[in-house]
């Protein structure tokens, strides 16, 4: 695979990254919102179960969201941007 395939893939992956993580905090938006509507109704053994295990996702999808991707997205901006200079001769 030539340098050239390597840099379209790798802007057609960032690219799939910043759209992935992008709709994950729209829809983490939507699904906090949806458990406040809820919360007044829903009150029961069921819920605590539910939150016992919702808690944990939640916590993972957030970190996600707040660290990890956007520290995806920096390495894979970094890697394109070493790639750029690369390709066009620059140091």
């Amino acid at each position: 695979m030539s340098m050239d395939e390597q840099y379209a893939q790798m802007r057609r992956f960032n690219d799939a990254l910043l759209a992935f993580d992008t709709q994950l905090r729209a829809s983490m938006q939507d699904l906090d919102a949806r458990h406040d509507e809820v919360t007044p109704y829903w009150q029961d053994e069921m819920r605590r179960q539910y939150d016992d295990q919702w808690g944990p996702l939640h916590a993972t999808m957030t970190g996600y969201i707040e660290r990890e991707g956007p520290q995806y997205e920096q390495f894979l901006q970094d890697k394109i941007q070493a790639l750029t200079k690369y390709l066009n001769g620059q140091r």
